[in-house]
């Protein structure tokens, strides 16, 4: 399975967002330029790191270690029953 495969295509890390040091709040009126509403990918997947700077490259150390991810990110699940 590749890692990009775990993703379940919420689109929660597609919105703006403010951590808290024991919290995460998601803006859900505003999502990135490039976010598809209605599909709920990324319009521009591939180049999305040139497309947009606030755009993350989500890895294992991250969900794993990172505050920027909600609970229910399935990156953040599989992290969980893996390390």
């Amino acid at each position: 399975m590749k890692w990009e495969d775990i993703c379940s295509r919420c689109g929660l890390c597609c919105h703006e967002k403010t951590v808290y040091p024991d919290a995460i709040e998601i803006d859900l009126s505003s999502p990135c330029q490039y976010f598809d509403e209605k599909t709920k990918l990324c319009k521009v997947y591939k180049d999305r790191f040139t497309y947009c700077s606030r755009c993350e490259k989500v890895t294992p150390a991250m969900a794993a270690f990172g505050t920027s991810l909600p609970e229910t990110c399935s990156y953040i699940e599989w992290a969980r029953r893996h390390h």
